[in-house]
């Protein structure tokens, strides 16, 4: 895909690797919809970002808990742009809220409904428009955490995992036209680690075979990667310093 001029809405894009990969795709010339819930400070600065590189965008609030705010989302794309080239779904949590087992009914479908329902109804709503348009990509934020078995984080782990697989199934109902592929991301510096004690943070780095962090960067030029290639769909893309060769 050529993506000059293409529309792209990332979710979750007001820091961390949704800025950054909204920050990568601006570079590339596309129309960047930055979406946020909480942080509309660093949504506002990410649209100031991309305006000196001279392409269009704007940020929008929604709730993506809430069906009601996922579609007012989707219009004022479509209303603004005209258009979706590309849903990229990143908006989660990025942990459990309540340990699984202390958790209750309500804590686990708070969880499952931030970081696996909100990417099935954005899906649907994208796919609605991109059937229209004959064509689109959806890419997801998925984690090492989904691959086969997780750590610590069990609804955590499962949410990402069902990510995994909606990504899988999905591609196959709405190929040729439009490609559904996945990031999964491993230890990625962002500040979700801040104030770790060291000794953990050794032992989560020491667990990857190139001994390191990975960089928001890192992770939106998979995202770039994908989006450019015509070739790949259903596909989870693991950026992970090698955690999964284990």
């Amino acid at each position: 895909m050529n993506l000059k001029r293409k529309t792209v809405l990332v979710t979750g894009s007001s820091s961390g690797i949704g800025k950054a990969t909204a920050m990568r795709f601006a570079k590339e010339g596309c129309n960047i919809v930055v979406h946020y819930h909480e942080n509309e400070k660093g949504a506002k600065g990410v649209v100031e970002e991309i305006g000196k590189l001279g392409v269009k965008s704007f940020e929008v609030k929604a709730d993506l808990s809430v069906e009601s705010d996922i579609k007012k989302l989707f219009k004022k794309v479509i209303d603004e742009f005209d258009s979706l080239d590309i849903l990229i779904n990143n908006a989660a949590h990025p942990s459990e809220k309540v340990p699984y087992f202390e958790a209750n009914q309500e804590d686990l479908l708070d969880l499952l409904n931030i970081n696996l329902v909100n990417v099935m109804l954005c899906s649907q709503y994208a796919v609605e428009i991109m059937k229209k348009q004959g064509s689109g990509k959806i890419l997801n934020t998925s984690s090492i955490k989904g691959w086969e078995h997780g750590g610590s984080s069990i609804t955590y782990a499962v949410s990402k995992a069902a990510v995994n697989s909606l990504t899988r199934t999905l591609a196959k109902h709405v190929a040729p036209e439009i490609q559904v592929n996945a990031v999964a991301p491993g230890y990625v510096k962002t500040r979700i680690y801040d104030g770790q004690p060291q000794e953990k943070i050794d032992n989560w780095l020491g667990g990857t075979y190139l001994k390191r962090w990975i960089t928001v960067d890192e992770i939106a030029e998979a995202f770039l990667f994908l989006a450019k290639n015509d070739a790949m769909t259903g596909q989870v893309i693991y950026v992970d310093a090698g955690f999964t060769l284990k």
